[in-house]
C-alpha cells in the first residue's frame, strides 16, 4: 500500500502522454488539425453527430445570462457557438490556427458579438494579459492534451470563481481498437493511447480536490464518403501519413466499415465521464 501512495499521478499521466504522442510521431496533439480542410469537416460531422451531445453539456451546467465562460479547446465552437446565446461572455481558448480560423467564421455567421478567440495552448496562456476572468464556469471538453495536467488545473483553478467541468474518456476512444491493432503490425511496437479519467482523477486526489464523477455511454455514427476520406480522417488521429501506411489503413478500414448507400460508416460505442467541481469548496 505504501507504494501506491507514493506514486505521482501527475508523472504517470505525463508518461502516458508522451507515450501516446511517441507511438504518433508527434509532441502536439493538436496536429491532426492543422488543416483547415479537416478543421470544416470536424465542423461538419460534429454539427451533425454531436449537436445532442453538446445540448446535454450546456444543459447540465448552471449557465445563465450573466455567465462569464471559459472554452478550454474550443475546437471550431461546437460548445463556445450555443454558449454565447445564453452566457453574458465565452473566451475560446484554441491551439489550432485551422480550427480557430473555423471557429471564427461560425461566429460570425452566427452573428455572436459576446466571444473572444485566444489562438494558444492553455500551458501558454498569460491569464494576466489572454483571459478575463474570474471566470463562473469553465469548461475543457475532450481537450486534456496537457503533459502536465496539474498545472493545468491550477491554473484552471487561478482563473474559476465557481464551477470547473471537465469531460474525459473511461474507455477507449472511437479509434483506439484499429490502431491497437495496426501499430504492432507496421512499427513492431505496442501502441498506447492517451491516459484516461483513472489517472485524471488520482490527480485530482493528489492535488486535495474531491470531484463528482459521472460516467456516461456515447453512441457514435461517422460516415464517410469515400474509403479516402475514411483514411485521411483515421490516419490523423493514428499518425498514419505515408503513402504505404495510408493504402495498408484503407485495406484495414476496407474490411472495418460498414458500407450504407455508397458511403463508408464507422459506428461505436465509448465510454466517457464528466468530472466536475465547485471551486469554492475543495
Amino acid at each position: 500500500m505504501e507504494c501506491i501512495k507514493n506514486i505521482d499521478w501527475n508523472e504517470v499521466w505525463t508518461w502516458q502522454t508522451y507515450k501516446h504522442s511517441e507511438c504518433r510521431n508527434s509532441d502536439d496533439c493538436t496536429s491532426i488539425w492543422e488543416d483547415k480542410e479537416n478543421a470544416r469537416k470536424f465542423w461538419q460531422m460534429s454539427s451533425k453527430n454531436d449537436h445532442e451531445r453538446s445540448r446535454k453539456i450546456i444543459s447540465s451546467i448552471p449557465i445563465t445570462q450573466d455567465s462569464n465562460v471559459l472554452d478550454i479547446g474550443a475546437g471550431p465552437g461546437s460548445l463556445a457557438i450555443p454558449l454565447c446565446k445564453i452566457a453574458r461572455h465565452v473566451t475560446a481558448i484554441e491551439p489550432s490556427a485551422a480550427m480557430l480560423e473555423v471557429l471564427r467564421e461560425n461566429v460570425e455567421e452566427h452573428e455572436c458579438n459576446n466571444i473572444t478567440c485566444v489562438e494558444k495552448k492553455w500551458e501558454d496562456v498569460n491569464i494576466e494579459t489572454d483571459l478575463s476572468g474570474p471566470y463562473d464556469i469553465v469548461i475543457a471538453s475532450f481537450s486534456l492534451g496537457m503533459p502536465d495536467i496539474r498545472k493545468a488545473v491550477e491554473t484552471m483553478q487561478a482563473v474559476c470563481s465557481g464551477q470547473i467541468y471537465l469531460y474525459w474518456f473511461a474507455g477507449d476512444r472511437p479509434w483506439d481498437p484499429y490502431a491497437r491493432e495496426l501499430w504492432p503490425l507496421h512499427h513492431g511496437k505496442e501502441y498506447h493511447s492517451m491516459p484516461k479519467c483513472d489517472t485524471l482523477y488520482n490527480v485530482l486526489y493528489q492535488m486535495g480536490i474531491y470531484p463528482n464523477i459521472e460516467t456516461m455511454s456515447f453512441e457514435q455514427n461517422e460516415t464517410f464518403s469515400s474509403l479516402d476520406e475514411a483514411v485521411e480522417h483515421f490516419g490523423g488521429h493514428m499518425g498514419m501519413k505515408t503513402a504505404q501506411e495510408k493504402e495498408m489503413l484503407g485495406r484495414y478500414l476496407s474490411d472495418k466499415l460498414e458500407k450504407e448507400n455508397g458511403t463508408f460508416v464507422h459506428k461505436s460505442l465509448s465510454n466517457r465521464v464528466r468530472i466536475w467541481w465547485n471551486t469554492q469548496e475543495n
